[in-house]
């Protein structure tokens, strides 16, 4: 019997009869079997093309776009260091600098805002989930950085005008006694000397001789320096920072560059003591009164045992201290060069 032979049952002849192939049959088997043949040879092509086979540019591109991923990367890791230590900085302002000063901290509900709300980087859903997520990442990092340092920046600014204020404010407080010489009439109710009846003292007498140099107890700038009934020759100075006035009266001698506008500093003298005015003998009166008028008792501003002599002492040794302090700093400084310059030799 012959190979790859088929055959078919003849009812008629009760026997099997060969099975002749059609050449058209034969063809057509053929030709399924070459077109499935050309398709795999297609596809299989084009998964080479797609998978394996480069040009040099798309090589080149490909390249490119792995490191500028990994620089992406590396730049969104420092982002956030950096986000970081600027939190870290926020909270040393809070703890720290705004403790001292005396300062409200800011709060959260500032510090929070332009945080949430709708999606601020849906153009990068175009990209690849790797890439995406990539880019949003860091440009909500950057978003949260550029926040922070806008509002630290805001609020080093705060501070640093409060702490100018502050030590303007340091300056200008009536802190010194304005001459030397014992109190002999203090702040509040008392028997009027000259009156003779019982009426509000406004500030403080200092007795001393007529002549005596008086001088300013802050820095401020002068508001008044005249005559008048009652007070005699006064001097009034503005220390506007701090918020207050202060008063000096009965003074025999107001120094010829004292006028309304001028700027004073503490320990400057701005006259001397008298006895013009309402007044039973020679002394000082002093007062400290609030920008709104009111009196105040100078013996709460005073700094115990601050007389303007032991002022002058104390500016004296601290402007020695600071010249030694530069000198030793400059010493130091070309300490350092020569041993340098020799150790470079």
């Amino acid at each position: 019997m012959k190979q790859n032979t088929h055959y078919r049952y003849d009812p008629e002849t009760c026997s099997f009869v060969e099975v002749e192939e059609d050449r058209r049959d034969v063809l057509r088997k053929v030709g399924v079997v070459v077109g499935l043949a050309l398709v795999l040879a297609v596809l299989a092509a084009w998964m080479m093309d797609l998978h394996m086979i480069r040009t040099p540019e798309e090589q080149a591109l490909r390249s490119e776009n792995e490191v500028l991923e990994q620089q992406l990367s590396r730049v969104s890791t420092q982002m956030s260091a950096l986000s970081k230590e600027l939190s870290r900085l926020s909270e040393k302002d809070r703890k720290l600098y705004r403790t001292l000063l005396q300062i409200e901290p800011i709060s959260e509900d500032v510090r929070k805002v332009g945080v949430g709300g709708t999606d601020a980087h849906s153009e990068f859903d175009r990209f690849g989930t790797h890439t995406a997520e990539l880019l949003r990442e860091t440009a909500s990092t950057l978003d949260q950085l550029e926040r922070q340092v806008s509002l630290q920046g805001a609020s080093y600014r705060e501070l640093t005008q409060f702490a100018e204020r502050r030590d303007q404010r340091l300056l200008e407080l009536p802190a010194i006694r304005p001459t030397n010489g014992p109190i002999v009439s203090g702040y509040g109710m008392r028997h009027h000397p000259i009156l003779k009846v019982r009426k509000m003292h406004a500030g403080v007498d200092f007795l001393v001789r007529t002549g005596t140099p008086i001088v300013t107890t802050g820095n401020g700038v002068i508001r008044r320096a005249q005559y008048s009934p009652t007070y005699g020759n006064y001097v009034d100075v503005h220390h506007k920072t701090a918020g207050y006035i202060t008063r000096y009266a009965h003074l025999s001698e107001i120094e010829d560059d004292i006028q309304r506008g001028v700027k004073v500093e503490r320990g400057q003298r701005i006259g001397y003591s008298g006895n013009t005015g309402r007044s039973t003998g020679p002394h000082l009166h002093y007062e400290v009164r609030d920008d709104k008028g009111r009196t105040l008792d100078p013996i709460d501003f005073f700094v115990p045992d601050m007389s303007p002599q032991n002022f002058y002492q104390l500016v004296e040794r601290t402007q020695q201290y600071q010249n030694r302090f530069a000198s030793a700093e400059k010493s130091d400084k070309e300490t350092s060069s020569g041993f340098s310059l020799s150790s470079g030799g």
